[in-house]
Order: structure tokens, then C-alpha cells, then sequence
């Protein structure tokens, strides 16, 4: 598999979609234009990448920096009580890091990209704001970054 942003995201989202839980982690370019009845959620951006030349034109070292936004739960679901969606929210923290800190899913993701270096880089819990609002729905989740790097 060649190393680029749709096959890091393809790989990722398909150990993504593994997790407990998880209704659907969505590849490359192919984010949905509703959530409708498939919460919990994973959509992927890649905000950043760059590119050090390792030897002359055509030697490059590439890091690919993404993110997978986890959607668990509207902000209002069960009345807006707090313990009810943080509750349904927070474990899924624990289980990206129980994912993608398992040596067989860092082998796996590095064979099949490549990659010297495949990792989970942190994750943020929140609602709403920019990044968990879909569709003009604030929702409960996580942003969580990746960052692959070929060489």
C-alpha cells in the first residue's frame, strides 16, 4: 500500500471500526452528510502534513498529521444531563489508546503503510465548538490525532 493521506486514513479507520461501539469510521474523502442512526461516529481531516527532502528532488520524508473525530452522542440527548452523556462520551479515550497503543495494530498499520512510525498521538474530549458540531448538531466525542511518517 503506497504511503499517503487515503491509505493512513483507510487504515486507521478500519482498526477504527473494530473498536466496541463503534457504529462506523468512514475512509478517505467519504465523510457522511448526516450521522443519523450510525453513532458512535469517526469522520477524518488531515489538518497537517510535512515534508523534509531527505536527497535530492525526488527524496522526501514525509509525516502525515490527521485527526478522527469521534461523534458519540448529541449534547442534548437525555435531557441534556451531563451524566448521561459523559457517561456514553469518556470511555471512548481509553478505548483509542487500548487500540492503538497494541503492539499487533502498530505492527499491522506500519506494514501496511510503510511507515517507520505510526502512532496515536493524543485525544481531546469535548462538545460542541468547530470540530464536534455535525449537521448543526453539537455532539460529545473526541478529537483524536494520529501522525504517520514514511521515512
Amino acid at each position: 500500500m503506497p504511503f499517503n493521506e487515503a491509505a493512513a486514513i483507510n487504515a486507521i479507520a478500519t482498526q477504527e471500526a473494530s473498536i466496541a461501539g463503534v457504529t462506523a469510521s468512514f475512509p478517505y474523502a467519504q465523510n457522511p452528510d448526516s450521522l443519523n442512526n450510525v453513532l458512535p461516529a469517526v469522520i477524518h481531516f488531515i489538518p497537517s502534513f510535512t515534508s523534509t527532502q531527505r536527497g535530492f528532488h525526488n527524496l522526501w520524508a514525509n509525516s502525515l498529521v490527521f485527526q478522527s473525530v469521534v461523534f458519540v452522542i448529541p449534547r442534548d440527548a437525555g435531557g441534556g444531563k451531563l451524566r448521561y452523556i459523559e457517561n456514553a462520551a469518556i470511555p471512548f479515550g481509553q478505548k483509542w489508546r487500548d487500540k492503538f497503543q497494541d503492539d499487533t495494530v502498530i505492527t499491522n498499520l506500519l506494514s501496511s503503510l510503510a511507515g517507520v512510525k505510526v502512532f496515536l498521538k493524543g485525544g481531546v474530549y469535548g462538545a460542541g465548538g468547530p470540530l464536534l458540531t455535525f449537521g448543526g448538531i453539537e455532539m460529545c466525542g473526541w478529537i483524536m490525532t494520529f501522525e504517520c511518517v514514511n521515512a
